[in-house]
């Protein structure tokens, strides 16, 4: 620098004109830091933005230097300490002539205007207030900087102890004692015990101390600047005000060996400037070090004598010698002589550096010296070291007097507190249970959900007097002690001692948190590693978990409670104004936040706001800022632990939470005023940066509504933001679906009220620089997403015409999309920030700001009247949100739809399996006697159903299982899905117990009626029989031969005299129409006067039905529809229309169902019709259309009157199953029967005719149309090859494609209307063509299978004596095979002494 000073003007003319730059240049470091004596830089100051804080500046002023690293640290900006003045060398080539002057120029102008680093670190937190030193502190250490332990202070020739600066540096840890465990340890560094090893310098020496120690630190492979050296920008420049600096820095393991150069926590100092300058510094360090590593290239005597002083130390010396010459001189080795007499040196502690020992083997040594050292040496804790810094007549930072006083009432407050979850339930009682009560009712008034049948004004009614009564109780609790003392803190403690006391109690409370999480978490592993875990009491640890955190955000939101339930009472006139307690909180509260500090705008844990609260604190903050207060807002969105809190803290120099087990619950807002120079290019004042919780947070998704908590979350921050970051901290967009998902219904939802926000998406942790191009089709892809979320939210929404995410948001796919690198360089918790996160944050923040001066699509700002007014408009509408949506994986869609195939065919096999069990179980039903159809029995039959199920379920679930084990077709990727394919399967179970248990009960029902009729039967029967019998013996004692027609004649004159003896009527007939009208009656009880007097005007049901339905004005509400568009009345009269059609359509289906069983009515068919009607008008879809109770009455009288008709018609024709009749029927076989008994012919071909006309023709082809339907679908699936009908996603996209080929409307519009009855159309006309030839192949398939049933039986039979026992045996065998009629078989047992063989081989 000398040589520089020398060049002549004439020589240099860039020195010329740098010295007639702006004086400002000229001021030196210390006339800055007493520029800053009194006023003092704060928190606060760095919270203004202007245009300094967009564009880098580059340093022109001695003061702007100190500016420009308080930004950077700021920002995390890892070369933040390596800043120096404009460097005007760049322009020297237009002054030189040649390359010697060139060079010579700039290798003396190098440096001319350059300031050592530690000057201007110094000159900063000399000119900056305790919190902004204990901020810059904070980010120095989480840049891996060495922090000032003992700090020069400008006006004093005493240093200063930061402790208070460092009393926010949390680290974390994993001592090898911990390494098998896998445990770690959080704790603040100045409350940890750990050794201090000290490096001094003694004179002169050419090695760099800084240099060795960073490498003494660094972990391998892992080179760090720790502390500034000469080889770094700046360090070789002469230091003006930070001789006598004591910085300070650590070593943290990281829990492995061949990583970690220490097994345990070290701490290290190094003292900037020689000892004999800085003998008080250095006399603080002998006492407080296990060990001073003194570096010098040569002691003299009186260095020597002044060691010699340290006699009385128990602190270790080692020295580090490098000599100038060739070797040690002769007077370093005399002093060496003297001082090994102290007892703290011995001869092993002198290490000679000579030209033959490289630096690295040093580093080594010191490393082995420090390990020797942690197994014996003394431990200290930083906070414990003020004692000895106050001795010495050092200052300590925190022994301020406002410090003292905050510290003394935090105290007061804080040690009360043993048990975290018990004190939250004793002292802070307000906003837990009942202000979790008052939030759901509030939401309850909106939604209501739980109204169930009660009526809307009386269940309205009796919320709010609940609610009401919830706030009386709060208001009714006194002020707890802890919370009185709270208060008064921050109602009468100056400014200052207010913030001080808010940052003790944030210290001590965090401490709190981290030791309990500790203990909870170190229980929670036990348990888990327990084999007999109990699930109960893991649940409870997970309970006490998540609510074991108390911060200071709970004592303000417990204010804020007294607040809102004394406003309450004040509204409701239980409390008269002039008796109000707390009306000067929300103006403290304001305080607060024009100061930086965070306020809750959420409470993440009730999910509720207190908008009392808010608008009151936010109308204090008005008045504050003189009405003068347009904002705009900036919101974060992301899943849990990505940073969210970091990327806002760096990119605006907040104080958002990011440590360890205080993860953000709810939404925090920050004030951040925009300095004069920036508000006319921005058009607001201010800016309010909201942070949220993360979505999906593991320790909510247990909990039935955490979609809900998720949704109303993202839908009330987008709807407050200008500007929305979603932040992802993977490359995949695909893992982000879910919270892609939320959003994007969020952003829907803004758009129906008008707001569409800029939305920036943040990919973290990306650091390849090709990360933009290469990512480019993934954005595509994530715009494509987007869209088609947007779709199938819009759709959801029914909100039509909506198809693309750019129509919700303002999203630009080539600007919108920022990679930014991860936070960390290298393995925490000694990773250094990675200079790739800060400079891509700063760029972001950059655009940010150039795009709301640009003010494109963006509404105008809003003031804080106006944003009070949206809040309570907005929260209001996600109050009366219901969040019905759920969304699919679609990037799984192939490995999905082969699994859904799979289930497919295994869920037909199931189904397959209990069809064919139901009907050999209704065959058996039917082939009961009535003495065996018990209860009993009933019983038995649905205890075999449900092992059926049960066995069948069991086949399903094994084959899904070993499905996901064989990873074909992907399987994998649909692993998330495995438990709903099995829900699947329980559901399916329960579905086919509860339809076939009713059909069951059905075929019982039926048999039983039929009872009546068989005995009938049975009696007629065998009155015909005794008489035939009689008949014959009369006949044959007459002993005389009759002619064929005399025997027909004289059988005639019997069968009539014995039918004219048999009672007539024997069944009683229903009139169907009056007991459906009844019925109908007892359905409409509960509706109003008009439709009950409308409906007594009715006596029956004869004249409904009997033209189509027609669409009244009555039937939809008109003034509902008033104020909307006549085409969407239109369109609602068509869709009333439709519902309509659909609903009759399928009750005819029904109706035509049950009188095609040819059995009697029953009144069962009236109640399921009205559940039909009843359930599909209560679907929303209905209820959307505003039909009246009028379409109610009228289509239930359409659909029951031409029901009733049917079922009539069903019931008379069942009465004419006259047993008269049936006997009719049996008239020819008996008289055949008597003529060949008669003339003494053998009957065996004729009977076995009968047999096989009368019992088994019928039965068999009874057996074969009830397997046909499964057989059918066998055949389609299986045979014919049909994927279209593999899955239901196959066949619902080939009916799409088909309605796309034909291009026929009515098609469209029958699909549209009615998804159902075309879907069975189109099934059946599918079938149809597929078997336009004919079913005979399955028929007679069919007819083999049970052909060979039957010829087994008669193979079986052969022993039998009697062809009644046959018949009787042969009807048992094949009872779940074939019901055979037991009328006609009693005709062909009815005097049949065929021989059996004969018999059974004439079938």
């Amino acid at each position: 620098t000398t040589k520089d000073t020398e060049c002549s003007a004439a020589e240099h003319p860039v020195d010329v004109e740098h010295q007639e730059g702006e004086a400002e240049n000229q001021k030196t470091l210390n006339e800055i830091m007493k520029s800053y004596e009194d006023v003092k830089i704060t928190l606060r100051d760095i919270l203004n933005i202007g245009q300094e804080t967009i564009n880098e500046v580059i340093p022109q002023t001695v003061k702007d230097l100190l500016w420009a690293l308080l930004s950077r640290l700021m920002a995390l900006n890892r070369t933040a300490r390596a800043i120096q003045l404009e460097d005007i060398s760049e322009n020297l080539d237009s002054y030189t002539n040649s390359l010697e002057e060139d060079i010579f120029q700039k290798m003396n102008l190098y440096g001319k205007d350059s300031y050592n680093p530690l000057d201007i670190l110094c000159a900063l937190l000399n000119c900056s207030d305790m919190f902004l030193q204990q901020n810059i502190l904070s980010k120095m250490a989480t840049c891996q900087f060495a922090l000032p332990l003992l700090l020069p202070t400008h006006n004093s020739p005493n240093c200063m102890f930061m402790l208070w600066a460092m009393r926010d540096i949390v680290k974390r840890w994993r001592p090898h004692t911990y390494t098998e465990s896998k445990g770690f340890i959080e704790e603040n560094l100045v409350q940890v015990e750990m050794p201090l090893f000290s490096f001094v310098r003694l004179g002169q020496s050419k090695l760099s101390k800084s240099k060795i120690l960073n490498q003494v630190l660094s972990p391998a492979q892992q080179y760090q600047d720790f502390f500034i050296h000469d080889n770094m920008e700046g360090g070789n420049t002469e230091r003006q005000i930070s001789d006598g600096l004591v910085e300070i820095s650590w070593f943290l393991p990281v829990g492995r060996e061949n990583s970690d150069n220490f097994p345990e926590p070290v701490a290290v100092t190094n003292l900037r400037g020689d000892i004999e300058s800085n003998w008080t510094q250095f006399s603080f360090l002998t006492q407080v070090s296990s060990a001073v590593f003194v570096f010098a290239e040569s002691i003299n005597e009186t260095q020597c004598e002044l060691l010699a002083q340290c006699s009385k130390s128990n602190t270790n010396f080692y020295f580090i010698i490098t000599p100038s010459g060739k070797g040690v001189s002769k007077e370093t080795s005399e002093s060496f002589k003297k001082l090994l007499s102290i007892p703290s040196i011995h001869k092993s502690h002198i290490l000679i550096k000579d030209k033959g020992v490289n630096d690295g083997r040093l580093v080594k040594n010191i490393q082995n010296i420090i390990r020797h050292f942690l197994k014996v040496c003394v431990q200290v804790k930083l906070e414990d070291l003020a004692k000895t810094a106050t001795e010495l007549g050092i200052k300590v930072d925190e022994n301020s007097q406002e410090c003292q006083i905050a510290k003394e009432c935090a105290t007061e407050i804080t040690k009360e507190i043993q048990d975290v979850v018990q004190y939250k339930k004793e002292t802070i009682q307000l906003q837990g249970d009942l202000w979790k009560q008052v939030a759901q009712i509030e939401k309850e008034l909106c939604r209501m959900r739980k109204q169930g049948n009660r009526n809307i004004e009386e269940y309205k009614s009796q919320l709010m007097k609940d609610l009401k009564m919830l706030h009386m109780k709060q208001n009714q609790h006194d002020l707890p002690d802890p919370m009185s003392k709270f208060i008064s803190a921050i109602t009468h403690l100056s400014q200052e001692e207010k913030h001080y006391f808010l940052t003790w109690m944030k210290f001590a409370l965090d401490s709190m948190a981290r030791n309990n999480l500790s203990i909870l978490k170190d229980k929670y592993k036990d348990k888990c590693n327990n084999k007999e875990n109990n699930h109960e009491e893991l649940k409870q640890l997970d309970l006490q978990i998540s609510d074991s955190t108390l911060g200071v955000e709970h004592f303000l939101r417990e204010m804020g409670q007294f607040y809102e339930a004394e406003c309450s009472m004040v509204s409701q006139g239980k409390i008269k104004r002039d008796k109000i307690q707390f009306c000067n909180l929300p103006g403290i509260a304001a305080d607060l936040l024009i100061d930086g500090f965070p306020l809750e705008l959420i409470d993440g844990d009730a999910s509720n706001i207190p908008l009392q609260w808010l608008s009151d604190l936010l109308t204090e903050l008005d008045k504050k800022t003189g009405g003068k207060c347009r904002m705009r807002v900036i919101t974060v969105l992301g899943v849990q632990s990505t940073g969210k809190s970091t990327l806002l803290n760096t990119m605006f120099g907040l104080q958002f939470s990011v440590s360890s087990g205080r993860c953000t619950r709810g939404a925090f807002m920050t004030l951040i005023n925009v300095k004069e120079n920036l508000q006319e290019n921005l058009g607001c004042d201010f800016i309010l940066v909201i942070d949220t919780e993360g979505l999906k947070a593991p320790e909510l998704a247990s909990l039935e509504d955490s979609y809900e908590h998720d949704n109303e979350l993202a839908t009330l921050v987008v709807g407050l933001s200008d500007i929305t970051i979603i932040n992802m901290a993977m490359e995949n967009t695909a893992e982000m679906r879910d919270t892609l998902q939320i959003v994007v219904h969020a952003f829907l939802r803004m758009k129906q009220i008008g707001k569409k926000p800029k939305c920036q998406f943040i990919h973290q942790n990306v650091s390849d620089v090709s990360a933009d191009d290469n990512n480019l089709r993934d954005r595509k892809k994530l715009l494509e997403q987007l869209d088609e979320m947007t779709r199938t939210a819009a759709n959801m929404e029914k909100k039509s015409g909506i198809t693309k995410f750019s129509e919700i948001m303002d999203y630009n796919l080539m600007e919108d999309n920022w990679y930014i690198p991860g936070l960390w360089y290298g393995v925490p918790p000694m990773a250094s920030v990675n200079s790739g996160y800060s400079e891509n944050v700063h760029e972001l923040k950059k655009y940010l700001f150039k795009f709301m001066e640009k003010r494109e699509n963006l509404q105008q700002p809003q003031n804080i009247v106006e944003f009070i007014e949206w809040i309570r408009s907005l929260w209001n509408s996600v109050k009366h949100e219901n969040f019905i949506f759920s969304f699919r994986n679609s990037l799984v869609a192939e490995a999905y739809n082969q699994l859904a195939m799979k289930y497919s065919q295994w869920e037909w096999d199931f189904r397959k399996q209990i069809h064919t069990w139901l009907i050999s179980t209704e065959n058996s039903i039917k082939n009961q006697s009535e003495d065996k159809l018990q209860p009993e029995t009933c019983q038995e039959v649905k205890a075999k159903l449900i092992s059926s199920l049960n066995k069948q379920k069991e086949i399903m679930l094994k084959l899904l299982n070993e499905y996901f084990e064989s990873k074909t077709d992907n399987v994998q990727l649909v692993e998330k899905y495995r438990e709903d394919f099995s829900r699947g399967v329980n559901f399916l179970q329960k579905e086919l117990e509860y339809s076939v248990t009713a059909k069951i009960d059905e075929t019982i029902r039926i048999q039983k009626g039929k009872y009546q009729i068989k005995k009938i039967e049975d009696s007629y029967q065998k009155t015909i029989e005794a008489k035939v019998t009689n008949l014959l013996n009369q006949v044959r004692e007459k002993k005389i031969q009759l002619k064929e027609d005399e025997v027909e004649k004289e059988f005639e004159n019997m069968w009539k005299s014995t039918i004219a003896e048999l009672p007539k009527n024997v069944l009683q007939k229903r009139n169907v129409t009056k007991d459906m009208l009844l019925d109908l009656k007892r359905d409409l009880s509960n509706t109003g006067s008009s439709i009950k007097e409308k409906f007594l005007c009715i006596e029956h049901l004869d004249k409904f039905g009997n033209f189509e339905f027609q669409i009244k004005d009555h039937h939809i509400d008109i003034k509902w529809y008033s104020r909307l568009k006549e085409f969407v009345t239109n369109e609602c009269h068509i869709k009333t229309e439709n519902l309509a059609y659909t609903l009759i359509e399928r009750c005819s289906d029904y109706v035509t169902e049950k009188v095609n069983t040819g059995e009697d009515y029953d009144g069962t068919y009236c109640q399921e019709l009205l559940n039909m009607i009843n359930e599909r008008l209560r679907e929303e879809d209905a209820k959307n259309l505003h039909i009246t109770h009028e379409f109610d009455l009228d289509i239930k009288l359409h659909i029951l009157g031409s029901a009733a008709r049917m079922f009539q018609i069903m019931h008379e024709t069942f009465l004419k199953t006259d047993p008269m009749l049936c006997l009719e029927k049996l008239k020819p076989y008996y008289l055949s029967a008597f003529k060949n008994i008669f003339q003494e012919k053998d009957e065996t071909q004729s009977r076995a005719k009968q047999f096989c006309e009368l019992c088994l023709k019928p039965a068999i082809t009874n057996q074969i149309y009830k397997h046909l339907g499964k057989d059918i679908v066998e055949d389609i699936l299986y045979n014919q090859s049909a994927k279209e009908l593999s899955s239901r996603s196959f066949f619902q996209s080939h009916v799409l494609q088909k309605l796309l080929e034909e291009k026929d409307f009515s098609q469209y519009a029958s699909y549209s209307h009615c998804y159902e009855l075309f879907v069975k159309q189109w099934l059946k006309q599918y079938i149809l063509k597929t078997y336009e030839t004919g079913l005979e192949n399955l028929q007679r398939k069919i007819l083999s299978d049970i052909c060979k049933k039957i010829k087994a039986v008669f193979e079986e039979l052969q022993d039998i004596l009697t062809v009644s026992d046959f018949l009787k045996t042969f009807c048992g065998l094949l009872k779940s095979e074939l019901v055979i009629s037991q009328m006609e078989l009693q005709l062909v047992s009815f005097h049949n002494k065929a021989d059996i063989k004969q018999f059974s081989m004439g079938h």
